[in-house]
């Protein structure tokens, strides 16, 4: 059973028509990104995003239904932003030589293709000739060396009308980035040397509380509580009292809703480090007390995150633990989006935890959100509850890069 899905699932049937119109204002402001994927957690009493990823990974996840609808999303995002292009060089991660990464890849390139772009990728690397890897299913990935040329990026015969960035720049804005003529997508200062998870949370705030006074409900449903703490240093344990004085507040806060909202669990926080993915930088807490308490273990990996950056701002996050399950075990969907459209949905499944953790952790798995016949269970195989929500966290992001200027 589950209170917010029927609230959601409501509106949706009985103002659909009211919620289109909405979004298309929204973005009569700003345009949406290519692409991203959202991560959402739903508790039964909330369905809040978690994670927005704006150089999504895991195309390879997806069903074929999925990735169909992405290749006629790609096409219109195109058609619609950027009608000239017919040329697209992919710059992916750096770690190429992460085999499943590279199915990823591969997925982006099919689709593209399959779009009727002609499709290569290029490589950040020192790389002097074209390196060839084998994913982890055995397709082969040609990765060459880019050249730039005063203001334009090529490879070897073949000159890209534009960039689509799947490196998530957690180590800063690469040079041969920078100041170039074709369009880079997403903008480089999306990237996580500069995004902050709580500068992404405060313009999805504003969103979802438009949105939920517009239609008339709680946004404390879809949206999840936070605050913010730096400089700390996990490993020398220098500003752990911020830490602790904010999840002692985060956690009274929650308590209340809880009450008011007649909520039997405990209330938690994530602490994550307020840049940068792969799940890296994540611990939970339910007490202040345990924020002194963690082991030098458990500091060193809050200390440093992804390409070795030190992690020294957190974001203290309400926690959502999971009703979902997939054969008996907790997960969580992650939606991803084609030109602010849900085009699929996979969950990510882990056995080693339980619902109150992080899963983007050892241990986990993936599976299609499809039906034992491989057809969607609903539209472009996303629940319409879920895909309104990720389209809400998409919208936030655009917002984001629109209000900072970030377009570089």
């Amino acid at each position: 059973m589950s209170r917010i899905l029927d609230i959601l699932n409501v509106i949706i049937l009985q103002k659909n028509e009211e919620i289109e119109q909405w979004f298309s204002e929204q973005y009569a402001k700003t345009e949406p990104f290519f692409y991203s994927s959202v991560d959402l957690r739903h508790s039964g009493n909330k369905l809040v995003p978690v994670d927005t990823n704006l150089f999504p990974a895991g195309f390879n996840l997806l069903s074929q239904k999925a990735i169909e609808n992405a290749s006629a999303e790609a096409r219109r995002y195109f058609d619609t932003h950027l009608s000239n292009v017919k040329n697209i060089l992919i710059i992916p991660e750096n770690h190429t030589r992460n085999l499943s990464y590279l199915d990823n890849i591969a997925a982006i390139d099919s689709l593209l293709t399959h779009a009727g772009f002609h499709v290569k990728i290029g490589g950040m690397t020192v790389e002097e000739e074209a390196l060839t890897l084998e994913s982890a299913s055995g397709v082969e990935i040609k990765i060459h060396p880019i050249i730039r040329a005063h203001e334009t990026l090529s490879i070897e015969g073949f000159t890209p009308d534009a960039i689509l960035v799947n490196n998530d720049l957690s180590a800063g804005a690469p040079e041969i980035l920078t100041n170039i003529k074709q369009p880079v997508i997403p903008p480089v200062g999306m990237g996580w040397y500069r995004r902050r998870k709580t500068s992404h949370f405060d313009s999805y705030a504003n969103i979802s509380r438009i949105f939920a006074n517009q239609f008339d409900f709680d946004p404390w449903l879809i949206s999840s509580s936070f605050t913010k703490c730096g400089t700390i240093n996990f490993k020398d344990r220098e500003g752990l009292e911020c830490v602790a004085r904010n999840v002692e507040k985060a956690l009274f806060k929650i308590q209340k809703k809880y009450d008011h909202y007649k909520i039997k669990d405990e209330p938690y926080v994530f602490i994550k480090a307020d840049s940068g993915t792969y799940g890296m930088g994540i611990m939970t807490v339910k007490s202040p007390e345990e924020v002194f308490e963690i082991n030098k273990k458990s500091r060193n990996k809050m200390n440093v995150v992804k390409e070795g950056v030190i992690n020294s701002e957190v974001i203290i996050q309400e926690g959502i633990p999971t009703i979902d399950r997939v054969d008996g075990k907790v997960a969580e969907p992650m939606i991803y989006m084609i030109n602010a459209t849900p085009i699929g949905c996979t969950m990510r499944i882990n056995d080693n935890r339980d619902d109150r953790s992080n899963l983007n952790s050892s241990g986990m798995t993936f599976k299609s959100a499809c039906s034992s016949d491989g057809e969607a269970k609903t539209n472009n195989n996303v629940c319409p509850a879920q895909a309104l929500i990720a389209r809400l966290a998409s919208l936030a992001a655009t917002y984001e890069c629109y209000e900072s200027n970030w377009d570089i």
